[in-house]
């Protein structure tokens, strides 16, 4: 039979264990969620940047999607809808910080 000091050493090394496995899953679901927050905007980035690829202005870009919203064309609002709730930051290569604050709100 073991003793008790024994025992409390093996579970203390047990409990460590499994504690520091804990923390290793928990830190890479977070990087896989980020990943996939990332690569879930790249196709709706595509579809929104080829179909602005003509309007240069932000007040042309917010005039755009306006019509883009009132007719209900659902790639284009679908794909800024993606893109507004998971990476925001993608539209800081084709437009200002306003304008993506102000079609984000459009999509509500």
């Amino acid at each position: 039979m073991y003793s008790k000091k024994k025992i409390f050493l093996f579970s203390l090394i047990s409990i460590t264990g499994w504690l520091f496995a804990s923390f290793i899953m928990h830190t890479e679901i977070k990087t896989d969620h980020k990943y996939i927050k990332v690569k879930i905007s790249e196709n709706a980035f595509n579809i929104v940047s080829q179909a602005l690829q003509d309007q240069k202005t932000d007040k042309e870009i917010i005039q755009q999607m306006e019509i883009w919203f009132d007719k209900g064309w659902t790639a284009q609002t679908g794909s800024v809808t993606t893109i507004c709730n998971n990476n925001r930051a993608a539209f800081k290569q084709i437009m200002s910080d306003n304008t993506i604050t102000t079609i984000c709100r459009l999509r509500i």
